[in-house]
């Protein structure tokens, strides 16, 4: 099972401009990469606005994370989403989430919070003030979009080691490219005519809009014809004094306001059908629009402050931002100086080139890798499958002072017909009660595993799977009676069934009566009830009669099956690492087991044609307050630590690793 990255990806979707072509432009990269050694699940909030393009190769599966609001979904949904999911590493975009359980990194695209925070509302300023500072010191490493957002991340945070700040370019998508055809397409869905002064951005007072204006204004006064200048965004704040600035200065009939653009293809028209691209921002951690529009060959008039001079490369009019005669100079130069506008274009194409999402998403997967290195992943324990001669089956039967129930145990396994097809290993777990002289002297054909002291169920599972190797692994109780054909109806199933993970025969009582096997996933307090004396005033037939199925009369899709007789694929149980070994002696594994499967993709029925008489004995039915209710409650403790959202309702089919296959 490859570890997993998960990658928070809140803003795809949502029209955040600049942040979401980042997170699309990165993980469209990274699907596109066939040499990974981790999968990675993208935190999204709605699945189905991802593009094909980043789910197509199943490198990277969306995962919807519940919201609220931001601050909930920070606080309790990614702690519990992460906790359920258990990657190996986790990719915050400006904030790591409390009780992490990985190492973390994390992009901070700028600093504005701290060099521009009268920008902002103050509100986020004071959130932003407070998490990201706190997030940068917890993580193993800190992105940024360019270089001179490493050195406002390192002067803000003296602490901070700086070969751990880490300056990653961004992309420019192919898409944006120049095209000829565009000029039409602008006509025909904007009503515009080329030539026009264009800004692409969040419409807020970071972007120097204000003075943009006035600088468009004055030079238009100076000319007997101006081009309209059109603003594409949403507005994000002050939208009042924008409309008061665009009338006061007479600009109404001037100003085009497009609104949110969706769609690079549209965005692409728009940038190469103008006359000029504009963006004299105040302060900026990388300045995607400009590394767009000289990629579709649009002469640019950028500040000259932050990051802005870094990504243009020396390719655009960079002018002062605080100055609107500065600001009106660069624009008119660009709008009457073919020269320049041809030099801006030419070296504009160059520049643009040489930012690739590609490139970005190499040097953020070499990241990850070394931090993945640092900290690397722990593991299940590996057990090595033994040599030899693969059968079909595999069936490991667990004695732990049962060798009475043992003979009609094999007895029912080698009435199935399956002669050297089917391997019966047999694990002594309790050393001293003559399992071990059993197998020694009546069944030698059998494999024999001897414990040197007792172990846990998922544990003698695992040791008997890798004492010989096979296609599918048979869980036997000693006291589960396989009846005739049941082994090679459950094969036939398996076969027939290629995405089924395990599959459970029907299980009889003694008396030839229907045991409920086949169930509905437990809710933790019904465990909590069945384990006290609660159950004399809820009995579980009543309180939770919706966690029984019933006796099928076909072949069904279960949630789990008691864990007394089970047909595993051999291909599912390695693709999930078996057994929690670290669950106490007994109960609530299989169950786990189970619900591991379902994430990864697996089905997990019940095959009614297949029959096994089981001589429950309902042993955790007994006392209470024993040792077995401490094994019980202990194990359902973590089952909810490992999967936090069966609390919620949620079934594991919601879980990030169910990737198609």
């Amino acid at each position: 099972m490859p570890p997993i990255v998960a990658f928070d990806a809140d803003v795809i979707g949502r029209q955040r401009t600049g942040d979401e072509t980042v997170a699309t432009g990165l993980l469209t990269a990274i699907a596109a990469r066939t040499d990974l050694n981790f999968q990675v699940l993208a935190y999204v909030r709605d699945v189905t606005r991802v593009p094909e393009a980043i789910t197509a190769s199943g490198v990277v599966c969306p995962v919807a994370v519940d919201i609220g609001s931001n601050y909930r979904r920070v606080a309790v949904s990614l702690p519990a989403r992460l906790r359920a999911d258990r990657p190996a590493l986790y990719h915050g975009n400006y904030v790591l989430p409390p009780g992490l359980p990985c190492p973390g990194v994390v992009t901070v695209h700028d600093s504005s919070y701290r060099f521009a925070a009268e920008l902002m509302p103050k509100a986020d300023a004071l959130a932003f003030g407070r998490i990201v500072p706190w997030s940068m010191r917890r993580a193993a490493r800190v992105i940024t979009v360019s270089e001179h957002g490493r050195l406002d991340v390192l002067k803000s945070q003296l602490a901070l080691d700086p070969a751990k700040v880490i300056a990653i370019p961004n992309g420019v998508s192919a898409a944006y490219a120049p095209d000829p055809t565009a000029a039409d397409r602008v006509r025909a869905t904007f009503g515009l005519e080329p030539g026009y002064v264009l800004f692409i951005g969040a419409l807020q007072p970071r972007k120097n809009l204000l003075r943009l204006l006035e600088a468009y204004a004055r030079v238009r006064d100076a000319r007997s014809a101006m081009p309209p200048l059109v603003l594409v965004g949403n507005t994000k704040q002050d939208h009042d004094e924008l409309a008061e600035r665009i009338a006061g200065l007479g600009l109404n009939d001037a100003v085009h306001q497009v609104g949110y653009v969706e769609g690079e293809a549209a965005l692409r028209d728009l940038y190469v059908a103008a006359g000029v691209f504009a963006f004299p921002s105040l302060y900026e951690g990388f300045g995607l629009p400009i590394a767009e529009a000289m990629a579709c060959g649009t002469p640019v008039l950028a500040a000259d402050a932050t990051a802005l001079p870094e990504v243009a490369g020396g390719a655009a009019v960079l002018v002062d931002p605080l100055s609107v005669s500065a600001i009106a100079s660069g624009l008119a130069t660009l709008l009457d100086d073919e020269d320049v506008r041809e030099r801006c274009r030419t070296a504009g194409l160059v520049r643009a080139a040489e930012l690739t999402w590609t490139a970005a998403a190499d040097r953020l997967v070499s990241v990850w890798q070394d931090v993945l290195v640092e900290s690397p992943v722990r593991q299940r324990t590996v057990r090595p499958v033994a040599a030899g001669a693969s059968a079909s089956v595999v069936a490991a039967l667990t004695s732990t002072g049962q060798a009475d129930d043992l003979p009609d145990a094999i007895a029912g396994l080698r009435q199935q017909g399956m002669a050297d097809a089917l391997t019966i290993v047999v694990v002594a777990n309790r050393p001293g009660d003559g399992t071990a002289e059993l197998i020694r002297s009546d069944y030698p054909d059998c494999v024999l595993v001897e414990q040197p002291d007792t172990r846990s169920y998922a544990e003698n599972q695992a040791v008997a799977f890798a004492a010989a190797p096979g296609d599918y692994l048979a869980i036997v109780n000693p006291d589960a009676i396989a009846q005739l054909e049941c082994l090679p109806r459950l094969v036939r199933f398996m076969e027939e069934h290629p995405r089924c993970g395990l599959v459970a025969p029907t299980l009889r009582n003694l008396d030839g009566s229907y045991q409920e096997a086949a169930r509905n996933f437990p809710e933790p307090i019904g465990s909590i009830i069945r384990r006290t004396p609660l159950r004399k005033l809820l009995p579980p037939s009543r309180f939770a009669a919706d966690h029984y199925l019933g006796e099928p009369d076909s072949a069904r899709q279960v949630d789990w099956s008691l864990g007394a007789f089970l047909l595993i694929r051999r291909e599912a149980w390695d693709d999930v690492g078996g057994f929690d070994e670290a669950f106490a002696p007994l109960y609530v594994e299989e169950i786990e087991l189970q619900w591991r499967l379902w994430q990864r993709g697996w089905e997990i029925w019940q095959e009614p044609a297949a029959e096994v008489v089981h001589a429950h004995q309902a042993a955790s039915d007994g006392a209470f307050f024993d040792k077995r209710t401490v094994w019980h409650l202990r194990n359902v403790g973590r089952f909810v630590r490992r999967h936090p959202t069966v609390l919620a309702g949620q079934s594991p089919g919601l879980a990030p690793s169910n990737t198609p296959r």
